[in-house]
């Protein structure tokens, strides 16, 4: 599965349980990688969530630590991490520390291919394909020779910080686009004339690959 190739979701996690110890290695090899100039508008944000709620991870010490280095790492109140890349750390043999209380709900390592660029608040199909295509090139990378029994990325999620509203949208475009609370998935299909546009009131503040499993 591609996700599992990623450990992505296209999300990857990885269990925990008290406390965690991750390889920084691993990590930094995924956040060099999307450094290739091929993708020069997508990132790779990493994240620390809870096992089961999905919610930012509980903890009361976040650190990369090796012999040499004790660095504290901050986290967006999603759960985002702002991991060093450093390539010093990888070969120190680094490590991630999370220190989790007894009582606190496991998490797990979250890794979300998403957009670089600021973007407007009108998405063309070519901006859709643009994206669509890098982040599918990306996964197909790490995922190496298993990328031929892979699902391609049929489309894009487009996240926003507010419940979204568009303007009208010719027939062919609305069937393509489905919306619940902040988030609108676009499936790509050969219906689409060259010219489909989705235009929202608000820019949507990343985009990510729509994987389906059984698209085909």
């Amino acid at each position: 599965m591609r996700i599992a190739c990623l450990l992505l979701g296209l999300l990857l996690s990885s269990p925990a349980f008290a406390d965690l110890t991750l390889n920084y290695t691993g990590v930094f090899s995924r956040m060099k990688k999307v450094q290739d100039v091929k993708y020069s508008d997508i990132t790779l944000a990493i994240a620390l969530i809870g096992e089961q709620s999905g919610k930012a991870c509980t903890f009361y010490s976040l650190k990369v630590i090796s012999d040499k280095d004790d660095i504290k790492v901050d986290m967006a109140e999603n759960g985002d991490l702002s991991l060093p890349y450093d390539e010093s750390l990888k070969n120190s043999n680094a490590l991630i520390e999370v220190l989790q209380a007894d009582n606190a709900e496991p998490c797990v390592m979250q890794f979300k291919l998403r957009s670089r660029m600021l973007l407007d608040k009108s998405l063309s199909l070519s901006d859709i394909n643009h994206y669509r295509n890098q982040f599918d090139v990306f996964l197909d990378d790490m995922s190496g020779l298993g990328k031929y029994w892979l699902p391609d990325v049929t489309g894009v999620i487009a996240e926003f910080l507010e419940e979204p509203e568009f303007t009208m949208l010719s027939d062919d475009a609305k069937d393509a686009i489905s919306c619940q609370a902040k988030r609108c998935t676009i499936r790509i299909n050969e219906k689409l004339p060259e010219d489909a546009k989705w235009e929202f009131t608000k820019r949507p503040i990343y985009l990510m690959p729509l994987i389906e499993k059984n698209a085909g």
